[in-house]
């Protein structure tokens, strides 16, 4: 179950996608479940598309509600496992029906969603959201965590039975060896050539803090790429008006290989990451990383070794800038490193953890079987029920606002 999925792309589209992958190229039937927007299937495995709104703050990310259909398809597809992608709204009724069922539920934590609440001027909705989150979390059998510094930060709250599981790289698709003179002028959009090409990559959006980049454009001798796009693009191009800074919108695919290969070096400013996966990418196409150390993404880069984990502050990523324009010796040295490490981490052997994780949920399944009482059983199948005539309703009052639109 994927609250979200392609076409839109983001951290945990992207993981559930190559979730799917591997399970099909691994021999397993997959039924799908994530917003009505979404592809309609994934090499011959359906997905069911559940009724969704748009948020306001963020209109490309879209909020599937629960639905009765999905205790039908479940029942009749009986899965051995329900694995959830980033639960917030539509997985809790995946965590409670496989529960009742005695079904093994596995969950990924990969969107810090009570950091958000800060930057969309909501603090005080940080407290509700974690505690609905530990309810969901703690309902399922199996936690996976991308890194230590999520474990720790939700084991402080309360959150149980966890594990890491980190996140790997198309070494195939991200390489040196697409670093090309035509996208490395597109991304510079006239600006000198001898210039330090810095690049960012990722969704435009308040919780990205793209803004920590401005003293770095302002820099002589530097040019700054941002890739992507988002509901804030056009906040952040007149904040970076009259720098020396280019906006090239989404790239995807063979261009976001040539982009980040055809840059002298990576910036990343996003404070509540669970992970970075931007961050991988960029040391498996050979270039350093700039990264806050704010976050988990400080984790992947090796301090002075393969780039720099600086302070949150517009200038600490200015003075990296600095120190990368001044050192070409030490920038090469710091790409072959990020390359280097990159290399240990592939998708496959990252992937391949999962049937470690699905044994261990297993097994904690059929514990927790032996140990629940008729009690709980009737209090979950009426929590879900309750759960799913909300979502109904819901579903309802989206439908009629769609059609009056």
């Amino acid at each position: 179950m994927a609250e979200a999925f392609l076409p839109k792309v983001d951290g945990v589209s992207k993981t559930s996608y190559l979730t799917v992958r591997y399970l099909q190229q691994s021999g397993r039937e997959v039924l799908i479940f994530a917003p009505d927007t979404s592809v309609h299937e994934v090499y011959g495995s359906e997905v069911v598309a559940l009724p969704s709104f748009p948020l306001s703050v963020a209109p490309e990310t879209r909020v599937a509600v629960p639905n009765a259909i999905i205790e039908k398809r479940i029942k009749d597809f009986k899965p051995d496992v329900i694995h959830l992608g980033s639960p917030a709204i539509m997985s809790v009724y995946g965590m409670m029906l496989g529960r009742e069922l005695n079904i093994p539920v596995v969950a990924n934590y990969q969107t810090d969603l009570p950091g958000y609440a800060r930057h969309y001027r909501a603090p005080l909705l940080q407290k509700p959201i974690r505690d609905w989150l530990r309810y969901i979390h703690n309902g399922c059998h199996l936690n996976l965590v991308p890194t230590e510094t999520v474990k720790k930060d939700l084991q402080s709250h309360g959150f149980k039975r966890l594990q890491v599981w980190g996140r790997g790289v198309n070494l195939n698709h991200f390489s040196p060896t697409h670093r090309n003179e035509a996208m490395r002028q597109r991304l510079l959009d006239g600006r000198d050539n001898d210039s330090l090409l810095c690049v960012y990559v990722g969704r435009l959006a308040n919780e990205k803090e793209v803004e920590l980049l401005v003293d770095t454009a302002k820099l002589e001798g530097v040019s700054l790429a941002i890739v992507g796009d988002g509901y804030v693009r056009e906040a952040l191009e007149e904040r970076f008006s009259g720098t020396n800074t280019h906006f090239t919108g989404y790239l995807v695919g063979q261009e976001l290989a040539e982009a980040y290969a055809s840059a002298d070096a990576f910036f990343f400013t996003g404070g509540n990451e669970t992970f970075g996966q931007v961050a991988q990418e960029a040391m498996a196409s050979g270039i350093p990383c700039v990264v806050t150390n704010r976050g988990s993404v400080g984790e992947l880069v090796q301090e002075g070794i393969t780039g720099f984990v600086v302070d949150h502050t517009a200038q600490a990523f200015a003075e990296a800038a600095r120190t990368l324009r001044a050192n070409p010796t030490l920038r090469a040295s710091m790409a072959q490193n990020a390359f280097a490490s990159a290399q240990t981490r592939p998708w496959s052997a990252i992937m391949s953890q999962l049937e470690t994780h699905y044994k261990h949920a297993q097994a904690l399944s059929n514990r927790f079987k032996h140990r629940v009482g008729h009690s709980n059983y009737t209090r979950t199948t009426r929590l879900r029920s309750a759960f799913v005539t909300a979502g109904t309703w819901l579903t309802s009052a989206v439908y009629s606002l769609r059609s009056s639109l």
